[in-house]
Order: C-alpha cells, then sequence, then structure tokens
C-alpha cells in the first residue's frame, strides 16, 4: 500500500511547528475574549418589549434610567414620605445625575389666575393626615400617576433617576452598580423594602451568572464526554491524545469566532462546548478508524487508510452540518442569525484542524504512544454476523415494520404538531425565576399595571389639527372603549392629558375627567404644556401637533390575546374617526406579529434550505437519490419528535430552542453519511447488503454510540444553567440525539439491510 500524500502525515513535526504560531496567535485572541451580555439581545426577539424600552428611551433622550421600587404599608405616611424624599436626594447627588422623579421630586400644575404653575406633588414641611390622605387618594386614582409612579394599593411607589453618564464597558457598570447598591444600603430596610432594575444592571447580572454556570456546566461536560470516551477506546494513551487535542482547539475556538467578527453573547456561547463535542466526534471517527486498520502497515499506510475510510464521509458529515447551522442565517433575529453563521465557522474550523495539524498531532502522538493504536484489527472478509451492532443491524432488517409504524405513529402526529407549538415569546421568561432582573420585572407587571406598552396613531390633515374639541371627544370616546373592554390595566391619551389640565381648571377634584368646551380653554392648556415641556405632552403627541397617540397597556398577556385586544381598538376607532383621521396600530401589531413570524420563518425557512441542501449534497456524495432520501428520513425523524415534545410540553420556541431543530438535522445526518458510506463502499467490493451493513454497523458502530453519548452529555450538562432557554435547549437537544443514536442504529439499519431466511 502506498502512502499517505497529505503533507500533515508526511511532515508531521514541520507542520505541526508551524502551526503552533497561528495556535498561539489564536489562544492570545481568546484571551481577550469576553462575555456581551446586553440586555438589548434579551428584546430583539421580543418585539412588544423592545418597543416598550425604545419608547421610554426616547423619552429620556437615551440617558440611562434606574428604576427604583420602594415597598411598604407606611408610604403614605409622614415617615413614608420622608423617607422617598431622603432616597431622592441621595440619588441626587450621584454623577451624572441628569434628573429624579418621585413623589416628593415630581411636579404637577395648578391653575393661577388665567395661568398655570408647577407646584410640588408632595409640599414640604410637616403634612396634617388629611393632606396626606388626599395625596394618596389621588395617587392611586388619577391616570395619569396610578401604575406610573404608584401601585393602585398605594403600597409601592417608584423613583425614576436618569443620568447622563459613560457605562460603556464592564468595569464601568460595575462600579456604578457598587455605587448605587451603597447609596440604597441604609433606605433597604425591613419597614420599606428597596428594589433597582437598570439596563447597565441586568448586563453585569448575565454575565456573572453565566461566569458562575460554567463553573458547573465545564466540569459536568468533561466528566460525561471523559467517562464516554474511555468506555469506548479503554485505551490511556488513547483518550490522552483525545483530550490533548481537544484541548488545543478549544482554545483557539474563542479567539477564532473574534477573528471572524462575533462577540461571545448568552446566546451563542454554548457553541463553544458544542463545537469542542462535535471535534470530539470527528476524532472519534478518526481514531476509531486508525484503530482497525491493519497492525502489520507502516504508521504512515495505516494513516493513509484511515483517511480512505473517514476523509469524504467527515467532510460531507460537516458540509451538512454546517449547511443545518448556515441555515439559521435567514432569520432576521440577530442571535439565532449570528450563532448560525459562528456555527457554521466553527465547523469549517474543526474540519481543518481535524485533518491539518490536529492530523500532524495525532500523527507524532502515534509515534510516541503506538500503543493508542495497538488493537487487532478484524479481517475484511468477517462480515461482523458475531458482533453486537451487527445482530442489532440483522435484527432492526427483519423487524423492518418497527421502524414503518414508529414513523407513522411519529410523523403524521409531528405534523399536527407543528401548527400547536408555543411561539409566545416574553423577554422576561429568558431569564432564571431567581434572577432579581425577572422578579422586580414580575412585580411591576403584576402590581404596576404591566410591562406591555403599545401605541396607537390618530394622524390628523394638518399641523395642530389635534387641537380640535371635536377630534379630542372622538379619541376620548375610543379610550373609553379600550377601558370598556376590562382587559387594559391603564390607557393614556392626549385626550386624557386635555381633559386633566381641565378638570386643574376648573377645579374638579373627583379624579373624573373631562374635556374643556371651549376651544379657547383649550388653547390655554395647550401654550401652558408646551411652555413648562410637560413630559406627558411629549408622550402623547408629536412635536407638530398633527399626530396624537393612544397608549394601551397591559400585562404580559400571550402574543395573540395581544393582538386581537389591539385589532378591537383599532376597528372601534376606524369606525368612530373621521375620514381625514389616519389610524394605525400597525407599529403594536406588526411588532408583535413579527415576533412570532421571525421565530417560525427561521424553523421552517432553515429546515426548507437544509432539506434541500443536504439532499443535494448527499446525492453528489453516493450518486443515488434514494440513498439521500434514506439519509434524509432518518434525519427528519428527530426532528419530528421534537416538534411533538415541543407541542406536548408547550417548550417557548424563542430565538434559542428555534436553533435546535436545524441543528439536530444537521448533527444527526453525519451517522447517516458514515454508516451509509460505509455500507456502499462494502457493497462495491462484492458484499451482500446485509454483510455490508453488518460491517458498517461493527466499523461505524462503536464511534456513532461514542459521538452520541458524546453529545447527549454536553445537551444534559446545560441543565445547570440558569438561563431558562439555554437549559431548554439542553433537553430538547439531549432528545434529538437520542433520537438520532435510534435511527441510525435501527432505523436505517433496517432501511439497507433485507430480512434473513429462516
Amino acid at each position: 500500500m502506498k502512502t499517505s500524500r497529505n503533507p500533515f502525515i508526511r511532515f508531521p513535526g514541520f507542520l505541526f511547528a508551524a502551526f503552533l504560531i497561528v495556535i498561539a496567535g489564536l489562544v492570545w485572541q481568546t484571551t481577550k475574549v469576553s462575555i456581551d451580555a446586553d440586555p438589548m439581545t434579551l428584546l430583539e426577539s421580543d418585539r412588544r418589549h423592545l418597543e416598550t424600552y425604545e419608547r421610554i428611551s426616547s423619552f429620556l433622550n437615551d440617558d440611562t434610567a434606574l428604576v427604583i421600587s420602594i415597598e411598604s404599608d407606611q408610604l403614605f405616611t409622614p415617615s413614608g414620605l420622608d423617607h422617598i424624599r431622603k432616597l431622592s436626594e441621595a440619588l441626587s447627588g450621584q454623577d451624572g445625575l441628569v434628573d429624579v422623579k418621585s413623589l416628593t421630586h415630581s411636579y404637577k400644575p395648578v391653575r393661577k389666575g388665567l395661568t398655570f404653575s408647577m407646584v410640588p406633588f408632595v409640599p414640604g414641611g410637616k403634612l396634617t393626615e388629611k393632606q396626606i390622605t388626599d395625596i394618596r387618594d389621588f395617587s392611586v386614582t388619577h391616570p395619569l400617576v396610578r401604575n406610573i409612579m404608584v401601585s393602585p394599593d398605594g403600597k409601592i411607589t417608584l423613583i425614576t433617576a436618569t443620568y447622563n453618564r459613560d457605562l460603556s464597558t464592564s468595569n464601568l457598570r460595575e462600579a456604578f452598580h457598587a455605587e448605587t447598591e451603597k447609596l440604597l444600603e441604609p433606605y433597604d430596610t425591613p419597614e420599606f423594602r428597596v428594589k433597582v432594575i437598570a439596563l447597565p444592571f441586568i448586563a453585569e447580572e448575565l454575565g456573572n451568572a453565566f461566569i458562575r454556570d460554567l463553573y458547573f456546566v465545564l466540569p459536568t461536560t468533561g466528566l460525561c464526554i471523559l467517562i464516554a470516551v474511555a468506555l469506548t477506546f479503554r485505551s490511556l494513551p488513547c483518550l490522552l491524545l483525545l483530550l490533548i487535542s481537544e484541548t488545543m482547539l478549544a482554545g483557539t475556538l474563542p479567539g477564532v469566532l473574534r477573528v471572524a467578527g462575533f462577540s461571545l453573547t448568552p446566546y451563542n456561547i454554548l457553541l463553544l462546548p458544542l463545537l469542542a463535542s462535535i471535534n470530539l466526534t470527528l476524532l472519534t471517527h478518526q481514531l476509531t478508524a486508525l484503530r482497525k486498520t491493519d497492525p502489520a502497515l507502516s504508521l504512515d499506510e495505516r494513516f493513509s487508510s484511515m483517511l480512505s475510510t473517514v476523509f469524504w464521509p467527515s467532510l460531507f458529515a460537516a458540509i451538512t452540518t454546517a449547511i443545518g447551522l448556515g441555515s439559521l442565517a435567514i432569520c432576521e433575529v440577530s442571535q439565532v442569525r449570528n450563532f448560525g453563521l459562528a456555527g457554521a465557522v466553527g465547523i469549517a474550523t474543526i474540519f481543518v484542524w481535524a485533518f491539518g495539524p490536529g492530523l500532524a498531532f495525532l500523527r507524532l502522538g502515534c509515534c510516541a504512544w503506538p500503543s493508542a493504536i495497538q488493537i487487532k484489527a478484524k479481517k475484511q472478509g468477517n462480515s461482523g454476523d458475531n458482533s453486537i451492532f451487527g445482530a442489532l443491524g440483522q435484527a432492526a432488517a427483519n423487524r423492518r415494520w418497527v421502524t414503518l409504524g414508529s414513523a407513522v405513529l411519529i410523523f403524521i402526529p409531528a405534523l399536527f404538531a407543528a401548527n400547536r407549538l408555543n411561539i409566545d415569546i416574553r423577554a422576561i421568561h429568558f431569564l432564571s425565576p431567581e434572577s432579581h432582573t425577572r422578579q422586580m420585572a414580575e412585580m411591576m407587571d403584576n402590581r404596576m399595571g404591566g410591562i406591555n406598552v403599545v401605541q396607537m396613531d390618530f394622524k390628523t390633515d394638518k399641523p395642530s389639527g389635534i387641537n380640535q374639541l371635536d377630534f379630542l371627544r372622538k379619541l376620548q370616546e375610543v379610550q373609553d372603549f379600550a377601558e370598556s373592554t376590562g382587559k387594559f390595566s391603564s390607557t393614556y391619551s392626549y385626550a386624557s392629558l386635555m381633559a386633566m389640565m381641565n378638570s386643574v381648571w376648573v377645579g374638579d377634584d373627583s379624579g373624573r375627567l373631562t374635556l374643556p368646551t371651549s376651544p379657547l380653554t383649550l388653547n390655554i392648556f395647550v401654550l401652558a404644556l408646551k411652555a413648562t415641556n410637560y413630559p406627558f405632552l411629549q408622550a402623547l403627541s408629536d412635536e407638530s401637533q398633527q399626530t396624537a397617540n393612544l397608549v394601551l397597556r397591559t400585562t404580559d398577556v400571550p402574543s395573540a390575546e395581544f393582538v386581537a385586544l389591539l385589532e378591537s381598538v383599532e376597528a372601534k376607532a376606524t369606525e368612530i374617526m373621521p375620514e381625514s383621521v389616519t389610524v394605525s396600530a400597525q407599529a403594536g401589531l406588526h411588532t408583535v406579529l413579527k415576533a412570532d413570524q421571525d421565530i417560525v420563518n427561521a424553523q421552517l425557512g432553515s429546515l426548507g434550505i437544509t432539506l434541500a441542501a443536504m439532499l443535494a449534497v448527499m446525492t453528489l456524495l453516493w450518486r443515488s437519490f434514494r440513498l439521500g432520501i434514506l439519509a434524509l428520513a432518518t434525519g427528519l425523524g428527530p426532528v419530528a419528535v421534537l416538534a411533538l415534545v415541543g407541542a406536548i410540553i408547550q417548550v417557548p420556541l424563542n430565538s434559542v430552542t428555534v436553533m435546535v431543530g436545524a441543528l439536530a438535522l444537521g448533527i444527526g445526518i453525519d451517522d447517516a453519511v458514515h454508516l451509509i458510506t460505509h455500507w456502499r463502499n462494502a457493497t462495491r467490493l462484492g458484499a451482500t447488503p446485509n454483510e455490508a451493513l453488518a460491517l458498517a454497523l461493527e466499523a461505524k458502530g462503536p464511534a456513532i454510540l461514542c459521538t452520541s453519548l458524546i453529545l447527549i452529555s454536553f445537551s444534559l450538562s446545560l441543565l445547570w444553567m440558569s438561563f431558562p432557554p439555554v437549559t431548554h435547549f439542553g433537553w430538547l437537544s439531549a432528545v434529538a440525539y437520542a433520537s438520532a443514536l435510534g435511527a441510525a442504529l435501527w432505523a436505517l439499519p433496517s432501511l439497507l439491510g433485507s430480512k434473513k431466511k429462516p
């Protein structure tokens, strides 16, 4: 037999030494990698919450906002108001503070002659019990105070502090967080419970949580993989070669992704252990094939024989896996797209390593530890009937009805299950139930009116067109309809702002808001609001006063219910408003529907692209359309199982779990590629289909079992993560890999072999 012409086998020492420089450079890049825990990535796939945040940010001129809650039964007492005032004043001393809004540091309009004056919401000095009672009653009933500054039960108040401060780096955010926590500490007492939420603090919480989780995930993954590899090879030198090669690649992967322009986020950080596991599967196939070569041959000849067996199946398996990952690039959600593209780059890196520097290292390692591949090879003529895998293959061929029956029981229900998948995406569900951020968000959702805010626009035909009494009455009618549904916790509109000003003007303290009857009075209100730059004016109208806004607020309801509510209000508004007014809720409806549709399109689009591309690749590899269909059919089995499990358990199909389908299909077909390629080569050498099947299973069965256990171990280790989408990804992918193992060792052999005659 001729020796290999592969330069990494012929000149392993020189080439590996040369590549050590590249490896060192990539490891250096790895040391510069950090986790980008930007909380905005949580919101991108939840367009409802993203729109709410962007709307609030526009009012704050993109300054950083801290929302501090104080919960107490004593808020509306002299000591409670004094506590709020002192905390607000303490915040005022922080660097970069722009403004503080609280019960004691806010103003309200009062009439002064023919104008308005802004007076403190809570007057200074000692207050009587009646004054405090009046302030409380006003706070829990007035529509522009209730749920914005005070909870309806009067037990929670919010302080909003805005800052113009550089928080661009992790160190700056951490310092700001520590400074704020230290400032708030004296005010957090058993009587007054203080909590704070802010995007910079969420970033720190996510980053710290991931680092903490990795201390559990990495050792768990390593131990499980170590056991699987050790049981497969039962050779210490072989195990050491695998681990050293794996360590070198794992050290360079983050650097490769950094050089390629990708950053690590809570969404794609699981790529690193996943890619490391895939690399181990490739190494397992290489070493398994190498140990089965004829020990009488020279080392170079044995490597050449191994390459002739492994290279092409590995190449096409890498291509199919890269296709599965790369197909996610069609998704408009950037995290899904980046995961797919980074994964494809990682797969290419793994293949180049395995058949380049990694192959040279393996060649050098086998010279240093010859016992790593000293195993008695079976002769080609041995059919493998006596092996466990050979017997399993024949049993599968004899009971093909089991495969066909299982296919009917899985694929047909899966078609219906696909329409019942849970695509209700909510950003707060991306955080652990123990997360401080999630707990405060849920508190605000449950007790402060909800965290969903959507805007409906009413555009008139000319500037200042919204300052017409007839228009305002109709807008108020639409708002009344929205409130009558009982589904909105709060509604705010330009009409209600004018009605509030009218109540102040006429001295009506009943809380019942009515619009003015005189256009002249209305114009006084408009001029007064513009002169004081009243915050609600900007929130409820545009600068030209041509468009008025109706802002609707709900708790975190399912997206389907949310959309139905908006559509009912839009239909009523269209009915009430004259033709000269354009009613549009498309900003809200579009973003909600788009959030769900992006995820569905990513799943269906990536699946369709993956199937078509994989069929073309495998047909090219085997020059057989039939074999390509067989491989796809067995590869689709795990995807069908995922659809059933997802529909039954109602796992959220979000921007993390959506990746499982394409990924499972890409990796699942790898086993089919290796098995069918070996089976086809054996049949071309004259073996019968059953003999070829036994040989293929004997050669590839142990490697398939080992690689599946490696991937399942990696997936189960993700259950330690505190990021719910990642834990969902973990157990879903474990189910997929276990299903793929069954498909490779039972379903596919039953279709390749033939029933043995008694």
